[in-house]
């Protein structure tokens, strides 16, 4: 068994328990070659020598004895295999609410590699409306007063919850005061963040999803463009539409930064999904 130091990754900067162990193993048996799959298979008392390859690689998940055995084999602290057990309880869930839930447990451990996620860039995501805030705030002038700018919102949100989006936008440095004491937006455009596997966006897709749904009976048609349509595709045909859709995406930002004088807000939801197995 290889001795254990700081060259072995930390399970606290990991969002995928899978790729933790992979990493954990490749370190650990550039320095012993007797730290194999094979041996740690032995270890956790699996009955099949492929069984840590089958873990790493998706095809069988982590529960009960062997993950007390395996957080023993690399011999994680309490606090290490408190974090890994929620780490492979996140990664294993079946459901979003499941996986959200295991998130805010991960997040209250004070180890964990604060550019993984961050609890900030978490609520973020968690209300359609700080991202709605930061945009209007381009070319809406706001100082502080929280209840006209709620009433801007649409749907209309409380002026604490205005209160909170700026103070959250300013904690994440999304915008600043100027030299008159406006808030403006820092000139960046926001970029979805690849750690945890998108999870913090697919909880906004949802919620924005729903405000679609709302807007179908609240806006007028000339208010609102709604239309679909069914396709049929091959898996590359699949693949090259859903290129254009990005190319889509990124025309329309560039419109948005060539637009001189904006008046609104507007949410843009694609939605391209299989019906049919």
């Amino acid at each position: 068994m290889p001795a254990l130091n700081s060259v072995f990754p930390s399970v606290f900067a990991y969002s995928d328990y899978r790729q933790y162990l992979k990493d954990y193993h490749e370190a650990a048996s550039a320095k012993d070659r007797k730290f194999s799959h094979r041996f740690i298979s032995d270890k956790v008392g699996a009955s099949s020598t492929g069984w840590f390859s089958d873990l790493i690689k998706g095809r069988i998940n982590l529960a009960g004895t062997q993950l007390v055995r395996l957080a023993e084999l690399l011999k994680l602290k309490e606090n290490e295999t408190d974090y890994f057990e929620i780490l492979v309880q996140y990664n294993q869930a079946g459901s979003l609410e499941e996986k959200n839930r295991h998130l805010r447990k991960m997040l209250t451990f004070k180890e964990m590699r604060v550019d993984l996620v961050g609890e900030g860039k978490f609520e973020f995501y968690s209300h359609w409306y700080y991202a709605a805030v930061r945009e209007l705030l381009f070319f809406h002038p706001f100082r502080d007063d929280y209840v006209a700018l709620a009433k801007k919102m649409d749907p209309p949100i409380k002026p604490a919850q205005a209160k909170e989006a700026i103070r959250l936008l300013e904690k994440l440095d999304f915008i600043r005061k100027d030299a008159q004491g406006l808030y403006r937006p820092r000139e960046m455009t926001l970029k979805k963040d690849p750690s945890l596997k998108s999870i913090l966006a697919l909880n906004l897709l949802r919620i924005n999803m729903e405000l679609g749904m709302q807007a179908l009976d609240k806006f007028q048609k000339d208010e609102r463009h709604v239309s679909a349509m069914t396709l049929s595709y091959s898996a590359p045909g699949f693949e090259k539409a859903v290129a254009e859709i990005d190319a889509l995406r990124r025309k329309l930002v560039a419109l948005m930064e060539d637009d001189a004088d904006p008046a609104k807000v507007f949410q843009f939801n694609i939605q391209f999904f299989p019906v049919t197995r």
